[in-house]
């Protein structure tokens, strides 16, 4: 495996924060929620973050890398944008991850073009100084929206694992719409006071 990473030159990205919490965020939905949509979406995601690292190296080495850095970024992102409007179209709804990062991809497409307009057609720099932050700040959001599917699924494997079990006096009972947490006497008899977690 290592050699496979090597050969195709994916060390770099696999050094990225962003990267490596797109794969790991893959890995769990399909270990966890196994939705086939977001297991989808989150492979699109990788492949986009991929794709991005894989060109990277050819704009630098170019002479009007200048002129197309940030048009590249936002076609990347745009396809983005299209896979969940082609979803949409297909299936005749929206998955709430998918519009959550649908919103953060055109906060992140219009800090590309706000970008290259500064940086070719006026003398300012407002957006240079404030882009670095606002698009880590959008990556981190994407992570978020990603993962709490699957924290909302391990919340609720680990309240199956409870249900039932009387610890510190709190008897543990889950339903289907939310978790009880019930006091109990020292005899094990419920009392009628509950405390919801």
């Amino acid at each position: 495996m290592f050699n496979f990473v090597l050969e195709l030159n994916l060390w770099q990205p696999l050094k990225d924060i962003f990267t490596l919490s797109l794969v790991a965020c893959l890995f769990l939905h399909l270990l966890f929620t196994k939705e086939s949509r977001l297991v989808s979406f989150c492979m699109l995601l990788v492949v986009v973050q991929f794709l991005n690292w894989a060109i990277s190296p050819a704009l630098r080495s170019h002479e009007i890398a200048i002129y197309i850095w940030y048009i590249t970024w936002m076609i990347t992102d745009i396809l983005i944008l299209a896979y969940v409007a082609t979803r949409a179209v297909l299936s005749g709804k929206v998955l709430k991850e998918e519009f959550a990062i649908s919103v953060l991809t055109v906060v992140a497409i219009s800090f590309s073009l706000g970008r290259f307009i500064e940086r070719h057609f006026t003398e300012f720099d407002f957006i240079g100084s404030i882009q670095a932050y606002a698009l880590q700040s959008v990556n981190i959001c994407i992570v978020v929206v990603l993962a709490l599917p699957v924290i909302k699924q391990l919340v609720f494997i680990a309240g199956k694992e409870l249900n039932g079990i009387t610890i510190f006096g709190l008897r543990f009972s889950v339903s289907s719409i939310r978790s009880n947490a019930v006091l109990a006497d020292p005899k094990g008899i419920s009392k009628q006071k509950r405390r919801i977690l």
